[in-house]
This record gives C-alpha cells, sequence and structure tokens, in this order.
C-alpha cells in the first residue's frame, strides 16, 4: 500500500499547479511531511500524517503576541484549530507575510 501512496503524491507534486502547491504554511509541505511518512514508516503513518495535516491546514491563523511574557525574539502562530507553530516550522511564504527575515539569514544569526 506504501508504493501507490508515494506514486499518487508524486504525481500531484509534479502536476499540480505551483500557486496550489505553495499555499501551505508549514516549511515541510503538507505532501512533502505524508511522503516522508509513507516512504520511512508506511502506508498507515502516512493516512496519521495526512488527517493531522488536515485538521491542522484550515483558514484562520493569528501571531501570538510573546512580547508580553518578554519574549521579544520569539514568534509564534496560532492556528484556526488552536495548536501553535513556531517561527522554524513555518514556510517561506508566511515568513514573508509577518515580515520576519529570511530561512538563510535567520540561519546565519
Amino acid at each position: 500500500m506504501r508504493y501507490p501512496i508515494i506514486w499518487a503524491i508524486l504525481l500531484y507534486q509534479r502536476v499540480a499547479p505551483t500557486s496550489l502547491r505553495e499555499r501551505c504554511i508549514f516549511k515541510k509541505s503538507c505532501s512533502n511531511y505524508v511522503l516522508e511518512g509513507a516512504r520511512e514508516q508506511g502506508a498507515i503513518e502516512a493516512f496519521r500524517r495526512l488527517r493531522e495535516r488536515i485538521k491542522r491546514c484550515k483558514p484562520g491563523y493569528s501571531p501570538i503576541d510573546t512580547g508580553a511574557a518578554g519574549h521579544n525574539d520569539l514568534f509564534l502562530l496560532k492556528l484556526s484549530d488552536g495548536s501553535i507553530v513556531e517561527e522554524s516550522d513555518l514556510s517561506d511564504r508566511l515568513r514573508n507575510e509577518f515580515g520576519l527575515p529570511s530561512r538563510e539569514r535567520a540561519e546565519l544569526n
């Protein structure tokens, strides 16, 4: 069952429009996250990861003000399901949206 899932994801990555594939809010795109699970642990893990991402990847997210807690250098994003995503897990698109430094610049510091 692992290989049909892997092939389906690879096909999606090849034919889906860039505008659709780049909407993901996570650094590791949803398709890559599920693909990694399928390759490493099989179909059950792939479906678990897919379910997790579908649950978390809904419209509506907002930054959390960490400055009040004295953490001005910490950026967190609250998703519509209530889960929290750290800056290091955000896609480049969202980093730009919130004016965060690019990943390369952040890694140099």
